[in-house]
């Protein structure tokens, strides 16, 4: 009786974990809603854009929005965050706008 109960209940944990993976995956597909990532060196900030020299050494262009979130390390940021030279990582939508821009955390 207790072998069949543990049978049952290690079919009821596998289902269970296939469950949550198969729900998993599209959350992670879509987590920037299917755009890409520019990453690189800040050159020049403006209101409604940020200039970054790729790591391929290419400059881009990438149109800021009033949805745009910044990132400073794990703790939100804001516009003003950017300094020129600085690393940043920019999560680009298909529409070609920043979803979310992540700079380096504050050093103390």
């Amino acid at each position: 009786m207790k072998a069949r109960k543990r049978r049952k209940m290690k079919i009821f944990s596998k289902v269970i974990r296939t469950i949550v993976v198969a729900a998993a995956i599209p959350a992670i597909a879509f987590a920037h809603a299917g755009g890409h990532e520019v990453r690189g060196t800040i050159v020049k900030i403006e209101k409604d854009a940020v200039t970054v020299k790729r790591t391929d050494a290419v400059q881009q262009s990438v149109p800021l929005t009033a949805s745009t979130t910044y990132r400073v390390g794990t703790v939100a940021g804001r516009w003003e965050d950017m300094r020129t030279g600085s690393r940043i990582v920019v999560h680009v939508g298909h529409d070609g706008k920043a979803i979310e821009v992540d700079l380096p955390a504050v050093r103390k």
